[in-house]
């Protein structure tokens, strides 16, 4: 006759009815005997009659979950199926982000929010707000060169009103994505994973930077491999000595591993170099630079 064991009591059962155990712990479970809600495995095949010594498999229908319980019988623990708990955020404070890396940051983040406006119906502001606010923000980023009181504060306040308006706009963007990284990444915000230690360091330089004419004459496809995805890469052309740092200008922000650039003059060489975003405005190393000349 078979023991079996519970967390504090151990009884044995004939094996005539061997095959209706699961209706004595059902029986058990019901009257509040919570520690019966496992189905434990046999102490030893030693004692079993020759015709029971079958492996016995985990299908009867009971789960594992009482507390307290441990496994140690002979038969494998059975695998449980973890949650999978990484979710993808967008960028809700801006603070760190210098006023030079936030302006095209920010055009991008309008330009995919008209793009997928579909996805993002519900906007706490219109577009047209946000594009007036982004004009102001340069405007002001510009006479704030002349280092005139009233220019100073006039950007101070503007950049105040668009770190407001860009943390309202990515929790929202956050309350429809829901952790899922295609919508946050067509909503045009920089992102970071969560579920895990954040990354506060510079991501790597893109890896094998390629370079190919476009479809239409002025126009170059850049294709590359960011160390991190998904991810938000500034890329740069430079017509002069790439060895220059100020022969470097910014051509855009791009999502993914694919940048097209246009309105580039043809018959002129040209030299184009990325670098991915990291948390926080922190900016990756710049990848080599490739070069093409435009058709």
């Amino acid at each position: 006759m078979p023991l079996f064991w519970s967390k504090r009591l151990r009884f044995s059962v004939s094996p005539d009815y061997f095959g209706s155990i699961c209706l004595v712990f059902k029986h058990l479970s019901s009257n509040g005997l919570r520690y019966f809600l496992a189905f434990p495995p046999l102490p030893s095949t030693r004692h079993l009659p020759p015709d029971m010594s079958d492996p016995i498999t985990f299908d009867s229908g009971l789960t594992w979950d009482s507390l307290g319980l441990t496994w140690d019988g002979q038969m494998p623990e059975p695998l449980t199926k973890k949650k999978n708990s990484m979710h993808t955020k967008a960028v809700i404070d801006f603070r760190s982000y210098t006023s030079v890396e936030i302006s095209p940051i920010i055009q991008h983040i309008h330009d995919q929010l008209t793009a997928n406006a579909a996805l993002f119906p519900n906007l706490p502001f219109t577009l047209v707000a946000f594009q007036t606010l982004i004009d102001t923000f340069r405007d002001c980023l510009v006479a704030r060169a002349s280092k005139a009181t009233a220019d100073i504060l006039a950007f101070k306040a503007v950049r105040e009103q668009l770190e407001t308006d860009l943390g309202t706009l990515g929790n929202y963007v956050n309350s429809v994505a829901k952790g899922d990284a295609i919508l946050v990444e067509k909503s045009g915000f920089p992102s970071y994973i969560t579920g895990g230690a954040p990354d506060p360091t510079p991501p790597s330089a893109p890896a094998d930077l390629r370079l190919r004419h476009g479809k239409l004459s002025g126009t170059v496809e850049v294709r590359y491999d960011p160390a991190r995805h998904p991810s938000m890469n500034e890329v740069q052309t430079a017509t002069v000595d790439p060895h220059l740092p100020e022969s470097w200008h910014a051509a855009g922000l791009f999502q993914g591993g694919k940048a097209v650039l246009t309105s580039l003059t043809p018959g002129q060489l040209v030299w184009v170099r990325v670098r991915t975003a990291g948390l926080k405005g922190v900016m990756g190393a710049w990848s080599d630079p490739a070069q093409i000349w435009v058709v």
